[in-house]
Parts: structure tokens; C-alpha cells; sequence
């Protein structure tokens, strides 16, 4: 439940640009409504916070939603009766990206890579991006780092020598000269990134609005220019009002949706991918279950 009149408390890895620009435009007083964010260190942390009811939203994959809202076999050992809300974006540029002294992905073999969990959407992806390059699952070793810019972290300062990115953390990889060697993209052009989720049985004229207020935020980022993009954010965000990030947030390959409906479709790509390394694939009818509303 929300905790007090007309305040949403929201979990997520990074700074939301989305949110950046509702307050911006004051869309938090057009809608009578006030949030709260929290920074989640891992995906079990997050999911945890929505099963205690210390956040009502998160900001997450929705290959998270399925691992955690679909059955026990999570880090919880419980089954979350999860609603996804709507989408958000294709990636923000999910890439694989290693430290500057790999020189070819079969550099990899024998390395360790880092990942936020080993059975997270994530690390599905990844394993997908390195089996595309000619690397197989068993050729390297997985790092449980946590959020993305701990995993950045530890790839600069050599823990690992890869690992997946996005937003922010992509572009500060890029800047830090690490390498790229493939995106969400070369695995699926349905690619869904990220959601908007919550508990079943939540739902609250606050939460509706909350989703009315995304939208609107969402369609304002999509049709400004850049460069009044990079002026709303500059002043109380400027990591997020980098050209590189504007780019990826306005990108038809990787940005914010417009259209916030999640099709079947869209999970069943992050489903097979889960079944392609050998981890629990959900039925249809639990992947129907989490979009019902």
C-alpha cells in the first residue's frame, strides 16, 4: 500500500530520466501526486523491498518480474504475485563490454564476468551475447557484482574483465575507453529492457496516476529536441543530460516506448533465451498471468 496520501515509492538501479523530467515539467503537481526513489543494490534486494511493502514500485527487467512473479525457484524462495504495469524501454543501449586489454571475445575464455545475479535477465542476456561471439557459457566464469555501476566498477578496477551495461553506465564505459562488442539489438530487435511492476491487488488511484504522469513524461522526452532535453536536465541531473545518454533515451533501437502496452511476444523472447541456457522457462499462462490487470 502506499503509505501516505499521494506518495509513490519507487525502487530502482539508476537515476530515471523519466522521473528527471516529470518533475521538471512539474507534472508531480499537475497530478496532485509525490514520489520517493531508492536506490536497490541487486534485483533480490529490489523484490524483496516489494514483498515487505518498503516500495510500491520497481523500476526493473522484466525478466526479473518473470523470475520472481512466476515461481519459488528465485532468491526468495517464494512466488511474487506480480503485475507489470507497462513498459518503459528497449535497453538503453544494453551492451557487452570489456576492459580495453580484450582484443577479441575469445580473449574471454578463462575470464571472470560480471553480472548483477547469476540467474538475472541480465545474466541471460549476456550469456546470449558472448554465445553469439563464439563464446559458450562454459568457458568463463560469472562474478555476482550486483547494480550496473557496481559492475562498471569492478571491470575498471579489474575484478572482472566483462559485463553487460546500459544507460548511464554505458556511456560512462564508452567515455572510460572499454570496449563494446555487442547490444540487446543482436539478440532480438523485440528486445523489451525495462518495466514498471508492482504487486497485484495494490492497485490505487495514486499508482493510476502515477502511470498517467510516466506517460506524459515519456511522450515529452520522445518529441523535445536534444537540446531542450539537455537544458530540463543539466541543472539537477546532469549525468543524465550527457549527448550520448539523450541519444540512447530518444533511440528507436534502444529508447523509452511510447506505447506502454508488454505483449506476450515480448516475454516469450526473454523466455526463450532463459531456456536456451538451460533455466526455468515460464508458461504461457504465467507470463499471460503477470500482464493481467
Amino acid at each position: 500500500m502506499v503509505t501516505k496520501t499521494g506518495t509513490i515509492r519507487v525502487g530502482q538501479f539508476s537515476e530515471s530520466p523519466v522521473l528527471a523530467i516529470a518533475r521538471e515539467l512539474k507534472l508531480d503537481q499537475k497530478y496532485d501526486l509525490e514520489w520517493e526513489t531508492e536506490r536497490v543494490p541487486s534485483s533480490p534486494s529490489q523484490f524483496e523491498s516489494l514483498r515487505q511493502g518498503s516500495i510500491d514500485i520497481a523500476i526493473t527487467s522484466p525478466d526479473n518480474v518473470m523470475l520472481y512473479g512466476t515461481n519459488s525457484d528465485n532468491p526468495l524462495q517464494t512466488k511474487l504475485d506480480l503485475r507489470v504495469l507497462r513498459s518503459i524501454d528497449r535497453g538503453l543501449g544494453l551492451a557487452l563490454y570489456t576492459s580495453a586489454d580484450i582484443a577479441s571475445p575469445r580473449d574471454l575464455a578463462g575470464t571472470k564476468i560480471g553480472v548483477d545475479v547469476p540467474n538475472s535477465g541480465f545474466a541471460f542476456l549476456l550469456f546470449a551475447m558472448l554465445s553469439k561471439l563464439g563464446v559458450e557459457r562454459a568457458e568463463y566464469e560469472l562474478e555476482a557484482i550486483g547494480a550496473t555501476p557496481k559492475r562498471l566498477s569492478a571491470m575498471t578496477d579489474g575484478i572482472v574483465s566483462g559485463t553487460v551495461l546500459n544507460a548511464e553506465t554505458a556511456v560512462a564505459a564508452e567515455n572510460q575507453g572499454l570496449t563494446k562488442w555487442a547490444t540487446s539489438k543482436d539478440v532480438s530487435d523485440n528486445y523489451l529492457g525495462t518495466v514498471l511492476v508492482h504487486i497485484a491487488g495494490q492497485e490505487s488511484e495514486e499508482v493510476a496516476r502515477f502511470v498517467k504522469l510516466w506517460q506524459e513524461a515519456t511522450e515529452a522526452i520522445l518529441s523535445f529536441s536534444p537540446e531542450k532535453l539537455r537544458g530540463l536536465l543539466a541543472a539537477k541531473n546532469p549525468q543524465l543530460a550527457d549527448s550520448q545518454y539523450i541519444s540512447l533515451l530518444q533511440s528507436e533501437d534502444y529508447g523509452l516506448l511510447l506505447d506502454p502496452r508488454v505483449s506476450i511476444q515480448q516475454l516469450e523472447i526473454l523466455a526463450a533465451i532463459r531456456a536456451e541456457f538451460g533455466a526455468y522457462r515460464p508458461s504461457d499462462k504465467a507470463l499471460a498471468d503477470l500482464l493481467a490487470m
